[in-house]
């Protein structure tokens, strides 16, 4: 029998309907230890369309069909999303309002009192989530900003822009924290807003292009103060961070300082700082949108920095000091202990965005590598949870957040394990690590609200959990196509029972139920998390098979029947084998590896007879 194929016409009328065509991928690599590609899809927007790749977790929700025909047509239709986050871009990308001069922008400038005390608050506070302390050595800054301050009107533009973003900041965390001074009591988000955009008028002003000093250091802290109010994601500001990834690139900042003369022994070790800052929140926000990432190790020659105390540095250095160990809690520590993570996680992204074929034994390989950087952790950033109550926050959250970067990575790598072919006992180990880094992860997410800490407020967080909850709702789905209901006493799942994995869903539910009226991801996740929770728990079909079978009045069900009729569809479906055999005689092994590997090559094989 000749092999099926697809015309033009039917791939034309599975777009217009937003079905996934299977003809079309993954793909599969002979030879043993292959597997398909990694899954991908394009979101269709108001004229245009949007890539999302596998890091995302709505490519996990449509695993389950179900959930897929409840986002596209229940959700929108019986619950419309209300705006609660205006959709904003970042001042640098949107446009400023007219340019200032420097006067004006000098007028703009707080009393050096209150400078004094913005300045003392953001080297004093720090959250892990907005690394933007280690962007700037203390004692250099402190330095110029004494000197700056003895004439300001001759500061640069650039670093005035710097400033702002330093300013712009500490209103930030003043208002995110909710321990505004008096002086400034409900005008903190205001005043940053005004600050911010006093920062991108000074980048603009000083000629963005222009590989000046200070450019990097102002362009990072503006593009965090921007990830800062854009609690819920924003494409434009994945692109806004391309700007500084290019900028960073143009001044040489992805090749080691030691290949250059030119850059002094003190500008090199705070280089270094900034390019690991510079490509991890690359990686961060390119895996948030399930984007490739802009940097590539490949491309960059840069050597880690050194384990070393900020007063160990200064301008007229002539030699390094020597790097202490990484058991030592010096201030740099967690940043380069999470790069030694985020270079196995940089290749779990490179490996999942590759249009190459997957190998298993790649994946296994790369788990390997994210365990041995998770062991690799030093004792007093690891997390142990009787220390939750009593360690300082911020070093709680570095000890978690090492722990999410993991987590995640495990998560995203060994996903499509969880339904189909993920079954087969070779897949047993993946299986594992994924549901154990969805739990463990979900369990962090408890720890945090509990302890009162506002996570939701950053949309990076929030990606982390919702992947995690899908991954759980995927094995809850799993067991139930399976058995055909869930049994307490019966169903268990690489180590989990049932009743654990539900109690971690209906937690993170009630956990994004506290949160809706700060997040939108927390309003989508109740909606989608309740409607699965629902089906789970509620005898009858399965999740897949209730899309196969929609009443005559759904829509859905009138739109697969006008696809039914259409004759590029009929012309396909009849070079396919004919159904009318006995089930019996279906090959169901070979069904699901088909239908999971889109192998059209083995439809014949499906039939024993």
């Amino acid at each position: 029998m000749p092999r099926a194929t697809t015309s033009s016409g039917a791939v034309e009328a599975i777009s217009r309907l937003g079905l996934r065509d299977l003809t079309s991928g993954p793909a599969r690599e002979d030879g043993p230890g292959s597997d398909e590609l990694a899954p991908s899809f394009m979101r269709h927007i108001v004229d245009g369309q949007q890539f999302i790749g596998e890091s995302h977790w709505d490519i996990a929700l449509c695993d389950i069909a179900a959930v897929k025909k409840y986002l596209d047509v229940e959700l929108p239709t019986q619950h419309p999303l209300p705006q609660l986050v205006e959709h904003e871009t970042p001042a640098l990308l949107a446009g400023v309002p007219a340019a200032m001069n420097k006067a004006e922008l000098l007028a703009c400038l707080p009393t050096k009192v209150l400078s004094d005390q913005l300045v003392g608050r953001f080297f004093a506070t720090y959250d892990p989530a907005i690394p933007s302390v280690h962007m700037l050595h203390q004692p250099t800054f402190l330095k110029q900003y004494e000197q700056h301050w003895g004439d300001i009107s001759k500061a640069p533009l650039i670093w005035l822009g710097l400033l702002f973003s330093v300013f712009c900041l500490v209103m930030q965390s003043y208002a995110r924290e909710g321990d505004e001074p008096a002086h400034f009591h409900g005008t903190s988000l205001g005043t940053a807003n005004v600050f911010r955009t006093r920062a991108a008028q000074c980048i603009l002003g000083s000629g963005i292009s222009a590989p000046t000093p200070h450019a990097i250091e102002t362009l990072m802290l503006y593009g965090f103060s921007e990830y800062s109010r854009l609690s819920n994601g924003n494409v434009a500001l994945w692109m806004l961070w391309g700007i500084v990834v290019r900028k960073a690139m143009q001044m040489g900042y992805h090749r080691d300082p030691r290949s250059f003369t030119t850059i002094t022994l003190f500008k090199g070790e705070l280089r270094r700082r900034l390019w690991m800052a510079v490509s991890q929140m690359d990686l961060l926000l390119s895996f948030q949108l399930g984007l490739p990432t802009m940097i590539h190790a490949k491309e960059s020659d840069i050597e880690s920095p050194r384990y070393v105390y900020e007063e160990e540095l200064y301008e007229e250095m002539q030699e390094l000091p020597p790097s202490r160990s990484p058991s030592e809690p010096t201030p740099i520590c967690y940043l380069i202990t999470k790069n030694h993570i985020f270079r196995i996680f940089g290749k779990v992204v490179e490996y999942l965005n590759s249009c190459s074929h997957h190998s298993y034994d790649r994946i296994c390989e790369l788990n390997e590598e994210l365990c041995n950087a998770r062991a690799s952790i030093p004792d007093h950033l690891k997390l142990e949870e009787p220390q939750l109550t009593t360690t300082p926050q911020p070093l709680t959250l570095q000890r978690m957040h090492l722990q999410m970067f993991y987590h995640k990575a495990i998560c995203v790598l060994n996903r499509r394990f969880i339904l189909g072919a993920g079954n087969r006992a070779r897949f047993a180990r993946s299986r594992w690590l994924c549901l154990d880094s969805a739990m463990s992860l979900l369990s962090i997410q408890a720890t945090m609200h509990r302890s009162g800490m506002k996570w939701y407020l950053f949309s990076l967080t929030n990606h982390d959990f919702l992947l995690a909850a899908v991954i759980v709702c995927l094995v809850l789905h799993s067991l139930k196509e399976s058995e055909g209901f869930l049994d307490d006493a019966m169903a268990v799942r690489d180590g989990f029972q049932t009743p654990e994995l539900f109690a971690a869903l209906e937690t993170t539910n009630r956990i994004w139920h506290d949160i809706i009226e700060s997040s939108s991801d927390a309003l989508r996740a109740t909606r989608v998390l309740g409607f699965v929770l629902e089906k789970l728990q509620t005898p009858g079909p399965d999740l897949a098979v209730e899309l196969a079978g929609p009443s005559a009045e759904d829509e859905t069900g009138n739109r697969v029947s006008s696809l039914l009729d259409d004759p590029a569809v009929q012309h396909t479906a009849a070079e396919m084998p004919s159904l009318d055999r006995q089930a019996s005689t279906l090959d169901w092994e070979t069904w699901d590896s088909i239908i999971h590997g889109a192998d059209f090559e083995n439809l014949d094989s499906l039939w024993s007879l």
